[in-house]
């Protein structure tokens, strides 16, 4: 009978280390931070630069988890022309692309499909 009391007496204390891991009381926990629930949409907008001449804005390839410095080389060397990245999800294409832009977002990254939107002649204003 002293050996029973002496096994059941050495369980308790495994299980109140596991309790005492978890937190009980209210006292301020980690807050998890919620992801943004953003609409996977892609924008496109021709943006007027100076006289005659535009530049492509494509805006939304982030929210398709599309790596942007990706899409950036890709339609510098489709369009042979300059493009960059300047915002967390937007890449510059110099140039009047949007008749053909379309086709070649469709064609590289097929998870994108009914998700373009085109926007007019989007103006600009930069302060600076």
């Amino acid at each position: 009978a002293p050996k029973q009391e002496a096994g059941t007496g050495e369980a308790p204390p495994v299980v109140e280390e596991e309790e005492k891991k978890k937190q009980k009381r209210g006292g301020r926990g980690q807050i998890k931070q919620k992801k943004k629930t953003v609409p996977q949409k892609v924008t496109i907008a021709k943006i007027p630069r100076a006289k005659k001449k535009y530049v492509t804005r494509v805006c939304g390839l982030a929210t398709f988890d599309i790596d942007l410095k990706e899409g950036q080389r890709f339609f510098a060397q489709k369009f042979s022309c300059g493009a960059s990245v300047t915002a967390e999800d937007e890449i510059i294409i110099q140039g009047d692309f949007t008749d053909d832009i379309i086709d070649v977002i469709q064609e590289k990254w097929p998870e994108v499909n009914e998700m373009i939107q085109m926007l007019g002649e989007a103006s600009v204003l930069r302060l600076g």
